[in-house]
């Protein structure tokens, strides 16, 4: 089984990941493909030095990703897993990647926006990805506080 793991800073990425790895192992999941998208409408805020900030972004975040296959790779080894950064909306690189990479299974978190924040952030990304998703979503809830 093939399952896309999307990555987000906002999330708790210990308890998130922990939960999806959990997940993973019940299902007999073979290949992993993290996905961390960078999403450059956030950065178009600030279009002066979106530019520059983007590439330096995108490779730090290359590098923890590397970082973070490698931690994972150890604790998991009978996980093919692998990692991936794609920059753009959010809704639209995660469904080309699932089609991409043939995933049976989309693993996605919650942020558990009131509906101002809805509004502000665009609209709820995991109804999205339920709407366009080639295949089945599972969606972890942040934990509360």
């Amino acid at each position: 089984m093939n399952i896309l793991v999307t990555l987000d800073s906002l999330h708790d990425s210990g308890a998130y990941l922990e939960k999806s790895f959990k997940l993973i192992q019940k299902l007999q999941g073979k290949q992993v493909l993290l996905l961390d998208v960078v999403d450059t409408a956030e950065l178009e805020t600030i279009e002066a030095v979106a530019a520059t900030f983007d590439e330096e972004l995108v490779a730090s975040k290359k590098v923890a990703l590397a970082a973070l296959v490698k931690e994972l790779q150890g604790r998991y080894p009978a996980l093919a897993i692998t990692g991936s950064i794609k920059t753009g909306n959010p809704k639209s690189c995660i469904v080309k990647a699932a089609k991409d990479s043939q995933a049976d299974l989309v693993i996605s978190g919650s942020h558990h926006y009131s509906n101002v924040e809805y509004l502000l952030y665009h609209g709820s990304v995991s109804a999205y990805l339920a709407k366009h998703l080639p295949c089945d979503l599972f969606i972890i809830k942040n934990p509360v506080d």
